[in-house]
């Protein structure tokens, strides 16, 4: 199993435990969600925090910027994660986190590409038949476009492809016609 991995389950695995211990699962993780945004608008921060460009008080100064600007729990989490040198790994940590929420709660992500963007309707509509589908609770819409598809979509979740587009049709009909 991959090292990175093994490291981000388990980071992302105690801190849920001490988030259902804490009754604040729902709390802590909305401030994963904004910890993983710090890290989107700071791509480097994990390599800045783990690496030599910066001496240990720079560091600790930044460390103590983001324990700040969050909850106690995910402060010390954050104060951890940095004593061990994994925040580079922090992003990583955070995917683990929101999977076990997800699992907590039924709530499936579902890839869907379109050739052109959906309104809000029909991805109310989509997310309402999809959540039916997988027997979930809630379905969780991460949209692409590819205009290549020309039409329908293409729905990926756990493993599963349900391929509707029209470019997959017409090559289905290329093959019947060719046999």
């Amino acid at each position: 199993m991959n090292r990175k991995y093994v490291v981000a389950r388990t980071y992302g695995k105690a801190l849920f435990e001490e988030a259902i211990q804490l009754k604040s699962v729902s709390e802590i993780y909305q401030e994963m969600i904004q910890l993983r945004e710090v890290y989107r608008q700071v791509p480097d921060l994990g390599d800045i925090l783990s690496d030599d460009r910066l001496t240990v008080f720079e560091k600790v100064n930044i460390v103590k910027d983001l324990e700040n600007s969050f909850s106690d729990v995910v402060g010390k989490f954050i104060h951890t994660v940095y004593d061990y040198g994994r925040m580079n790994e922090m992003p990583a940590i955070i995917d683990e986190f929101e999977h076990l929420y997800y699992e907590q709660f039924g709530i499936v992500v579902v890839d869907v590409t379109t050739a052109v963007a959906l309104n809000m309707d029909q991805r109310h509509d989509l997310e309402d038949k999809l959540a039916s589908q997988f027997h979930a609770n809630k379905v969780v819409i991460r949209p692409k476009i590819d205009p290549a598809i020309m039409g329908g979509m293409i729905v990926e979740s756990e493993h599963r492809v349900i391929d509707q587009s029209v470019r997959n049709e017409l090559s289905e009909i290329h093959a019947a016609l060719l046999k």
